[in-house]
């Protein structure tokens, strides 16, 4: 079975309930980290921070520092694979590996899943023939994260609608957002037009707004002198209080902490 013997599967394991902090981390390999359910924060070197709910992928590796947690003190159903070697490089040049850090909706759950498990599941019997077996669902696996088809998408219309609602939360995400005016406006209820952000963009209206307004605020607290409760109000939280604490709950430091770190 020399053929595999290019590619190492260094560590590999699934919970129910993660609650592991990995922070500011510069991995020896690469890893597959498939978050089946409950939330993420991700934040890769370089890269705008994100945060969602399950099913997502992403990957770990040596090219970029990561963050990644669950907020709030909360769980998630977690399976990682991890692995190096000089297949690894065959992988990177045929385009078959995502990018480090980048959050990837999984759309076909059920069949990737049964990837994922079944990849643990060889390499838990210890031979040879389970060894490759491992390295190919690996790769039918890294195929499937660069080949999920778009989440369905409840007409055009609105479709439109959320990715128009979603961008200027984005771009101003200061102001104070009324998502039952939003959706009056546009003839929609309430309740539906939450269910339809969730769908398009993998989180909560709420929640979307506080990764945005996090995000913001620490471009702010890295670019300007700004004093940190004048981020507070230039950020949209209103007050300093609330924001400190909103700011340690996703970033698990103090606003105060996090300046003194750049």
């Amino acid at each position: 079975m020399d053929y595999f013997s290019d590619l190492e599967f260094v560590c590999f394991g699934s919970s129910k309930n993660a609650t592991g902090i990995t922070r500011d981390r510069l991995f020896e390999y690469y890893g597959l980290q498939y978050i089946r359910g409950g939330e993420i924060y991700v934040k890769s070197e370089g890269e705008a921070p994100w945060l969602a709910e399950g099913p997502v992928l992403f990957l770990t590796g040596p090219e970029k520092k990561i963050t990644y947690y669950t907020p709030n003190g909360g769980g998630r159903e977690h399976i990682y694979v991890c692995f190096r070697g000089e297949r690894v490089n065959r992988y990177i040049s045929g385009g078959l590996m995502p990018e480090i850090g980048k959050m990837i909706r999984i759309t076909e759950e059920k069949e990737f899943m049964e990837v994922m498990t079944a990849i643990v599941r060889q390499l838990q019997k210890c031979s040879r023939t389970s060894y490759g077996e491992a390295v190919l669902l690996l790769e039918k696996a890294l195929l499937f994260s660069m080949n999920q088809p778009a989440p369905r998408q409840a007409g055009s219309f609105n479709h439109k609608i959320i990715s128009d609602f979603a961008q200027k939360i984005a771009e101003h995400p200061e102001q104070g957002w009324n998502v039952a005016e939003e959706a009056e406006r546009h003839g929609l209820s309430e309740v539906h037009f939450r269910r339809l952000f969730r769908r398009e963009t993998g989180f909560s209206p709420n929640r979307y707004l506080l990764e945005q307004r996090i995000r913001y605020a620490v471009h702010l607290l890295e670019t300007t002198d700004m004093l940190v409760k004048e981020i507070a109000f230039a950020s949209g939280f209103g007050g300093e209080f609330y924001f400190s604490r909103q700011f340690t709950k996703v970033m698990k430091q103090s606003p105060t902490e996090f300046r003194k770190k750049i």
